[in-house]
């Protein structure tokens, strides 16, 4: 499902999926747009330190072993709310480990590829090429098209009965206008170059240039003695 605002994707998408009697579970350093998001759903919150994986399940045990506060009942619904790429530092989240700690507890994953979906992986596809993941273990993967599309809105992916659930209780979706035909047209061929659907191998070729040029650029910061961080 396309939207016409990247930041509302998340803030306003968030609160379709979850609310009162539900559980959040954010890494501490989520992009803004999902933390707003969190916050207007009225769930409850939980913050877990970055990219640790002792502090999530720690947090997913204890979700699951006393259930909400003061009546111990079981949440409604557990979710785990991570980035792909982090901006706040460009660290990578550890995807395997948290797919399998979502599939030990039962819980549920939304993924935000703001900043790797066409950037990383072998063919641009975003962190769950990057480490070979089924993307069907995503139950919410949303992105933007204002990185590598260099347009304008973003996007929610799942599966059908996700989708046609936030076509009718989304805020964004219900009270937003669509996206203008030539932001659309945009999207589209970027889209196509990147998958080489263009009848060029330009798109592939820039992908692997990027992670080639990311590479020099870190080794180059760490001779010159640079703390890196991601």
């Amino acid at each position: 499902m396309a939207l016409g605002m990247g930041f509302a994707t998340n803030s306003m998408n968030i609160p379709a999926l979850v609310g009162k009697g539900c559980l959040i579970l954010s890494d501490e350093l989520n992009h803004t747009s999902l933390i707003l998001g969190a916050r207007l759903s009225g769930a409850t919150i939980r913050v877990f330190k970055h990219n640790n994986m002792q502090s999530l399940e720690r947090l997913l045990r204890e979700a699951v072993c006393t259930g909400q506060p003061r009546t111990h009942r079981p949440w409604k619904k557990i979710m785990i709310m991570v980035e792909g790429i982090y901006s706040m530092e460009g660290s990578v989240v550890r995807l395997p480990d948290i797919v399998a700690l979502k599939k030990k507890y039962k819980a549920y994953l939304y993924l935000d590829e703001a900043h790797s979906i066409g950037a990383v992986g072998p063919t641009g596809r975003g962190v769950t090429e990057l480490f070979g993941l089924d993307p069907s273990d995503i139950d919410v993967m949303m992105g933007t098209f204002t990185k590598s599309f260099g347009a304008a809105g973003g996007f929610i992916a799942g599966k059908k009965e996700l989708v046609d659930y936030l076509r009718s209780y989304s805020h964004s979706a219900v009270y937003s206008s669509a996206m203008s035909p030539p932001i659309t047209e945009q999207i589209l061929r970027v889209m196509k170059c990147i998958m080489g659907l263009d009848g060029t191998t330009v798109g592939q070729a820039r992908v692997q240039q990027l992670a080639e040029n990311t590479r020099y650029f870190r080794s180059r910061l760490q001779e010159m003695g640079f703390i890196i961080y991601g």
